[in-house]
C-alpha cells in the first residue's frame, strides 16, 4: 500500500498524547497529510453521556413533524434549526436525511451596514421543554464538550505540523465565536420511496472549517471516505470514538499539507432502521481575510502530489478573499428557501437561483 491509497482509517488514542507524545504526533501527522481522517479514542467524553445524547437525538427526530417544523430554519437568517427529509441536493442527487443544526448560544447582533456574515450568528431554535424535556441542556452540553475536544486536537494538529500548539487557534479562531453542529437521521433504504435512491449525503468536503468531530451514534454502516486514488473506504462505527476529519479551511490555511478528504454517507440497508450521527464543526473566523501560516519545509515536502476527489469546492476563490461572504453563499446554496427569504439580493448577485433545489454543502 502506498501513502496515497489508504484502505482503512487509523484509530488514535488521545491518552498516548500524554504517555508517548512523540509517537502520537507521528501518527497524527501521517493521518493529516496522507489520509485526512482518523478516529480518536480516549477523548474523555463519557459513554454514559453519549448514550443519553443518542436518546435525545432519537427523541427529537421521533417528534411529530408539526413539532419539528416549529424549529425549521426558515424562521431564522442564521440557518440554524430543522431541515426536513430530502431538503438538500448534493452532486445533483437528493440527500436522504433529516437534520437539526445548532450552535453555542449567542444573541443576534447584526444590523444593516454590518458585514453580512454577522447575520449567521444568533440564537438556536429549540423545541419547548415540555415537548422534549432535557433536550436543550443535553445538546448544549455536547457542544461544549465537543468544542473543548476539538480545540485540544487542534493544538495537537499544530504540533504535528511543526507549529507552536496555539498557532492555529490564535490565528484562525476568535474567542467566543459561534461554532456549528448537527443532529442527523438517515432513514434506511426501505423507509424511502424507490425514486429517492440511497444517497444519505453525496460526496463532499467539509467547507471552511478547521476540524470536524463526528459521533456515529449507532452501529450502522454508511460513512465512506474516498482515498486519494479514488476508491471508497468504509468508516464503520467504533464504540466510544469520534471520527475526525480535516475541513477545507484548515487545508487552505496550512498550505494544503493537511488534506480535506472527500466523504459521503449511504442510507442504511433495508430492515436495519435509521442511522444517527452527530457532527461538530470547529469553524475558522469569518471576519477578515486569512493568510496561510508558514509550514516547515520538511512538512511541506510530504504533501501528496495527487488527490482524486468526487467533490468540488464551490466559491473556493471567494473563501481566500472573504471567508465571511463565502460562508453565507454556501449556506444560501445549501438551503435556498432560507436564502430566498433573508438573502435574496445577495443570492441574485452571485448567480444562486433560490427557486432551484438546494445543493448541499
Amino acid at each position: 500500500m502506498t501513502t496515497t491509497d489508504f484502505t482503512s482509517i487509523p484509530v488514535l488514542d488521545l491518552a498516548k498524547a500524554i504517555s508517548n507524545k512523540d509517537d502520537f504526533l507521528a501518527e497524527l501527522q501521517h493521518a493529516l497529510i496522507h489520509i485526512g481522517f482518523f478516529y480518536v479514542k480516549g477523548h474523555g467524553i463519557t459513554s454514559e453521556f453519549l448514550d443519553s445524547l443518542t436518546k435525545q437525538t432519537i427523541g427529537y427526530f421521533d417528534l411529530p413533524l408539526d413539532e419539528k417544523l416549529k424549529t425549521d430554519k426558515i424562521y431564522s437568517p442564521t440557518f440554524l434549526g430543522y431541515s426536513i427529509q430530502g431538503n438538500e441536493i448534493t452532486k445533483d442527487r437528493k440527500d436522504n436525511r433529516e437534520q437539526f443544526d445548532f450552535a453555542n448560544e449567542l444573541p443576534a447582533t447584526w444590523t444593516e451596514g454590518r458585514h453580512i456574515h454577522e447575520r449567521l450568528t444568533g440564537p438556536n431554535l429549540w423545541p419547548e421543554e415540555d415537548v422534549l424535556p432535557g433536550f436543550r441542556q443535553s445538546i448544549l452540553s455536547f457542544h461544549s464538550q465537543a468544542q473543548d475536544l476539538a480545540e485540544k486536537l487542534t493544538r495537537l494538529v499544530a504540533k504535528a505540523l511543526g507549529l507552536e500548539p496555539n498557532t492555529l487557534l490564535d490565528h484562525f479562531v476568535l474567542p467566543g465565536q459561534q461554532h456549528r453542529a448537527k443532529l442527523i437521521k438517515y432513514p434506511a433504504v426501505d423507509q424511502l420511496d424507490p425514486q429517492d435512491g440511497t444517497q444519505g449525503v453525496g460526496p463532499h468536503r467539509d467547507t471552511a472549517s478547521l476540524l470536524t468531530l463526528l459521533y456515529q451514534a449507532n452501529d450502522l454502516p454508511g460513512l465512506q471516505v474516498q482515498n486519494h486514488a479514488g476508491a471508497w473506504i468504509d468508516a464503520p462505527a467504533i464504540p466510544n470514538t469520534f471520527v475526525v476529519n480535516i475541513g477545507t479551511g484548515l487545508e487552505y490555511l496550512v498550505q494544503n499539507v493537511a488534506i480535506a478528504t472527500t466523504h459521503r454517507v449511504l442510507n442504511p440497508p433495508p430492515g436495519r432502521g435509521p442511522r444517527y450521527s452527530i457532527p461538530f464543526f470547529l469553524g475558522a473566523r469569518l471576519d477578515k481575510k486569512l493568510t496561510p501560516v508558514e509550514i516547515p519545509q520538511r512538512i511541506l515536502d510530504q504533501r501528496p502530489q495527487t488527490v482524486v476527489t468526487d467533490s468540488g469546492h464551490q466559491f473556493g476563490q471567494v473563501y481566500q478573499n472573504d471567508p465571511g461572504l463565502y460562508a453565507v453563499l454556501n449556506r444560501i446554496s445549501s438551503h435556498r428557501d432560507v436564502g430566498a427569504k433573508f438573502y435574496a439580493q445577495l443570492a441574485k448577485d452571485h448567480g444562486i437561483i433560490t427557486t432551484a433545489s438546494s445543493t448541499g454543502y
